[in-house]
């Protein structure tokens, strides 16, 4: 899955739960940042690949 569908999924789920736009994108992108956050603990080389992924997830998060 592309970052721009990851973004997307994210954003549904939250709005499923009836949350407003505003909301579900708040939500996903806390997600993004504890995904980012958990990184830390990962190799160099395993890191750069999730850390690149996640954060294109959460720019296309940010344009919806």
């Amino acid at each position: 899955m592309n970052p721009k569908e990851k973004a997307k999924e994210l954003f549904d789920r939250f709005l499923e739960r009836r949350y407003t736009d505003e909301d579900a994108k708040e939500c996903a992108l806390i997600c993004v940042d504890e995904i980012l956050e958990t990184l830390n603990n990962i190799t160099p080389t395993t890191e750069e690949t999730f850390e690149s992924y996640w954060r294109e997830v959460k720019q296309e998060i940010e344009k919806l």
